[in-house]
């Protein structure tokens, strides 16, 4: 569902009386009331007061019009719908409720740092270039009792966590690099807001992207203007066994899918920016290098989650990984993962696993 499909509500272009940049910030939701009332007072608790907060309830079996009923704040909206959809097509129908220039996803069990939303108005105001598609911040990562996750511990890029993104502006080209890097993203979507009109323009989230439906279309729109990235974190991602990535992960190996879903994200990321400008060989390597590790991954995954294909599907995994990058896989690291995954007994993998969690490391 695009947003093209909808009737979005009109947009108000009046600035606060202050002169501040407004925002509309808003929470896709399905049950979950033992988190909402967190993302809700984070919202509450902004330094920055410009700002709508629309909560789409998605058929929600929990009380959700009593949990939002707690707070009595007019800047809070809540629409319940009748008829459940799927994950994407509800950020769309409750994006496209919010009358502000900027749009701010949050997840229910996420947490804005009181700043966030003035950090990122600043880099709004002083934005001296043609089109500024977005500005987004790193995030810290926590679990469900707020502590940070042992993929935090050390310094960030020297343990294979992830590798960091500089703070500053990015091109179209830059920011597809920066997000090509090995390891995990260091942003999260609660740390985004994007630019309503471009959103209107260009559409929104892609359902048939997965779980891969956040780096597809905060990647995608790069391709329409420029990013600004705040490198301070600007929220808390809470990382949990029952969210709904880890679900849509179950499901991705159920089905036996033959592409990675990151793999369709970077196709549909590169054609939208193929269509814009001429992509060079060193870029379109490095997309095909992310591809490749994330085939890698699953040649992992598919020893060790349930619905696998074990052996089998981890060589077919890492012949697909080849196809789009030798290099990557013949690196002395991925060459050992991809060799692991083919030949250790499974008992060894989940030692291997757990290793890695508790000193934060990622496998590939």
């Amino acid at each position: 569902m695009s947003p093209h499909d909808l009737q979005a509500e009109p947009m108000t272009t009046d600035r606060a009386s202050d002169g501040g940049i407004r925002f509309s910030v808003y929470i896709p939701v399905w049950n979950e009331a033992r988190w909402l009332p967190g993302a809700i007072e984070s919202v509450l608790a902004q330094t920055h007061p410009d700002w709508e907060l629309i909560i789409g309830d998605n058929a929600s079996d929990d009380d959700l019009a009593a949990v939002v009923a707690a707070f009595e704040d007019s800047r809070i909206r809540y629409v319940r719908w009748e008829r459940h959809v799927p994950l994407s097509e509800n950020h769309n129908r409750t994006m496209l409720l919010g009358r502000y220039p900027w749009l701010h996803v949050l997840s229910a069990d996420d947490r804005m740092h009181p700043d966030a939303l003035a950090q990122i108005a600043a880099r709004i105001e002083a934005y001296d270039g043609q089109r500024l598609a977005m500005v987004l911040g790193a995030c810290r990562r926590v679990d469900e009792a707020g502590q940070p996750t042992d993929l935090m511990d050390g310094q960030v890029g020297r343990q294979g966590i992830y590798e960091p993104i500089t703070g500053g502006r990015y091109d179209a080209e830059g920011w597809v690099r920066a997000n090509a890097l090995p390891g995990i993203r260091p942003w999260m979507v609660g740390a985004v807001s994007v630019d309503r009109e471009l959103v209107m323009e260009v559409g929104g989230w892609r359902p048939e992207m997965g779980l891969c439906h956040d780096l597809e279309f905060l990647v995608r729109i790069a391709a329409f203007g420029d990013v600004e990235y705040v490198e301070t974190p600007l929220m808390d991602y809470t990382v949990r066994s029952d969210s709904v990535t880890t679900s849509l992960s179950k499901r991705h190996m159920r089905r036996g899918e033959a592409m990675v879903q990151q793999g369709v994200a970077w196709q549909a990321i590169m054609l939208a920016h193929a269509a814009r400008r001429t992509i060079s060989p060193e870029e379109r390597g490095e997309v095909d290098a992310a591809i490749a590790r994330a085939f890698l991954q699953r040649a992992l995954w598919q020893r060790l989650m349930h619905g696998g294909r074990g052996r089998r599907g981890a060589v077919g995994d890492i012949w697909q990984a080849a196809g789009f990058s030798a290099r990557t896989v013949i690196a002395p690291r991925n060459l050992a993962a991809a060799t692991i995954a083919i030949i250790a007994p499974r008992a060894w993998l989940e030692r291997i696993r757990a290793r890695a969690h508790r000193s934060g490391r990622v496998l590939i």
